[in-house]
């Protein structure tokens, strides 16, 4: 008999569908089963065994998962080493791994002399034909450098995570207490004065993590940024102009020199009914079709169209994955593999949108990107979803964005441009416009469309009327505050985090409370602002990426087989050591920092 154990419920479903029960039985777990953590000796938090952690090399394993631990155990119990074979169908990539040899662990220790027959199955899709295929071609041993890898991940986050959240909330507390023994002292004195706080939740954790902090930092710069904005004021010359019966927008350069000289060049235009065409040029522009989908584009784009969570939208994807309407959705690649099958994902595009659309090209030419992650193809529709609400935007986003790649042609735009002179006081007017002289792919992707703006088409030399000029006074604005979107390109051009694990983070700022949500745009707390300039006072590297970065690419290293797992554990720890000596030796200031004014 055949064990397949897959990650999911909805997964084991698709399986159990396709293969024999007569020969296989299909189970699931609900993600890890296991859960590491530090030695029992340093369970309890104390400032004097914070930098213990940082020292811990064997570490205690715990059931995460209870109800599927418990239910492969009485499985495995009654394997006959002889008849029965484990196939661990996880998720098919480095978490799925790490879950795989979870459940391997537990069928080995089962299994008579620890020496259980297995095979990893690997699927992109929970389609029929690609369950199959895996079924057919059964690999005989997980990928060890994936297991490293995420075993590495866990590791460094948890001994990083418990050293730094634990100095940070033992030092916030030990600052707290000193606050409430001074203001016992003022009572007793007689003194009603109350002592200010810059941080409400005192009795709370600070976490730190080396992912968290850094996109904080990001969003605690930005606010800076604003804060210390200076706005200039300057005056600019709107008109309304007029040829041929259509009207357009046309406007001065923005002047700084002052208003008693502004009032000057505006009163010496202001009377002007017409202007001549100084200049009229215009200039096509392809835009190319989107790239295939990967994760973090894919999320970028959804987070703008749906106005939801990156978090939310991942976990979405995640279930049309596992009930089957799209391909596995944590990758880093936009290209298509040789020998890829376009029919079945085109008519599963077809017939969930309900379009008879004119595909250009008869045959795929999708335009490949640059990445191949080596473990999955880029995300694609797999059969058509007739559902509504969130999950049918995500679907049909990514059934539009597949036939807008690989079956449409891209589109051209032109840009116009025009500069024009009054007659009376000889000022420079410019107008830009903008129209699709190809809508390409835009017919069916049309989520970033470019609006048009058309110019009448002009002749230099030639006069257009004025029909008004109005003498405008603005200001400069500072830098907008940062949205989800934009916040999960900053962290991927920083290296933080990866295609499997960067959308979490924004929603676990907020859910720590280091930020909030202003109009879907990111805003520091009191708590987020004091935690990033207390670990800044202390070394810069606590909050940028750098750090982080040389992490990431350890975890490369392991992947590729470059560093051994115990190698590059060691090697980011003592980075981290040393950060973490600096800011004990400067606990009081980091206290101070996190506590009163």
């Amino acid at each position: 008999m055949f064990i397949v154990v897959a990650e999911k419920a909805s997964v084991a479903k698709a399986i159990r569908d396709v293969l024999p029960s007569s020969s296989v039985r299909v189970e699931w777990v609900r993600g890890h089963v296991m859960d590491m953590d530090l030695p029992a000796s340093l369970r309890l938090w104390r400032l004097k065994t914070v930098q213990d952690i940082m020292g811990v090399r064997r570490f205690r394993y715990t059931v995460r998962d209870r109800e599927s631990y418990s239910k492969l155990n009485t499985i495995f119990s009654k394997c006959n080493d002889d008849e029965d074979v484990l196939v661990i169908a996880t998720d098919n990539d480095h978490e799925g791994e790490l879950i795989g040899y979870e459940i391997l662990m537990l069928y080995k220790k089962k299994v008579r002399e620890g020496n259980g027959r297995y095979y990893r199955m690997r699927f992109n899709s929970t389609d029929r034909r690609e369950i199959l295929d895996a079924w057919s071609r059964l690999e005989s041993s997980m990928n060890w450098r994936w297991v490293s890898k995420a075993m590495f991940r866990h590791k460094f986050d948890l001994l990083t995570g418990a050293s730094y959240t634990r100095l940070l909330t033992l030092s916030s507390r030990r600052s707290s207490r000193d606050d409430k023994d001074k203001k016992d002292d003022a009572s007793a004195s007689g003194s009603s004065k109350s002592i200010k706080h810059r941080i409400d939740k005192r009795s709370g954790m600070i976490s730190w993590g080396s992912c968290q902090t850094p996109t904080l930092n990001f969003i605690v710069e930005r606010e800076i940024e604003i804060e210390n904005f200076k706005p200039v004021e300057y005056w600019y010359i709107d008109a309304l102009i007029e040829h041929d019966g259509m009207r357009f927008k046309a406007k001065s350069k923005d002047m700084y020199d002052g208003e008693e000289y502004v009032m000057h060049v505006y009163e010496s235009c202001r009377d002007s009914s017409k202007a001549s065409v100084l200049e009229y040029k215009e200039s096509a522009m392809i835009i190319h079709r989107p790239l295939p989908s990967r994760t973090d584009d894919a999320l970028r784009d959804l987070v703008r169209i749906t106005g939801k969570s990156a978090s939310y939208l991942l976990d979405v994807m995640e279930d049309l994955y596992s009930k089957g309407y799209i391909s596995y959705p944590r990758t880093d690649t936009n290209r298509y593999p040789k020998g890829f099958d376009f029919a079945k994902p085109l008519r599963a595009v077809l017939n969930g949108l309900s379009i008879k659309v004119d595909v250009y090209y008869p045959t795929p030419r999708p335009r490949n990107g640059m990445l191949d992650d080596g473990a999955h193809p880029p995300i694609y529709p797999v059969s058509p979803y007739h559902g509504s609400g969130v999950e049918r935007e995500v679907w049909e986003y990514i059934a539009r964005r597949f036939l807008a790649n690989a079956f449409a042609k891209d589109a051209v735009v032109v840009k116009q441009h025009a500069k024009l002179l009054t007659i009376k006081g000889s000022v420079e007017l410019y107008a830009d416009g903008l129209y699709v002289r190809d809508e390409g792919f835009f017919k069916i992707y049309g989520y970033f469309a470019p609006r048009e703006d058309r110019l009448p088409e002009l002749m230099v030399d030639s006069t257009v009327g004025i029909v008004s000029m109005d003498l405008v006074k603005a200001k400069t604005k500072p830098p907008s505050r940062l949205g989800e979107a934009e916040l999960l390109d900053i962290m991927e051009r920083h290296g933080i985090g990866t295609d499997a694990t960067r959308a979490e983070f924004p929603s676990l700022l907020l859910k720590r409370g280091y930020v909030t949500k202003v109009h879907n745009r990111f805003r520091p707390t009191k708590l987020g602002i004091a935690l990033i300039y207390a670990l800044k006072e202390i070394d810069t590297r606590l909050v940028n990426s750098d750090a982080r970065r040389m992490v990431e690419m350890l975890m490369k290293d392991i992947e590729d087989g470059k560093v051994k797992e115990d190698e590059a554990l060691n090697r980011s720890i003592e980075v981290y050591e040393h950060l973490l000596e600096k800011c004990i030796k400067n606990i009081d200031t980091i206290a101070k920092g996190l506590h009163p004014i």
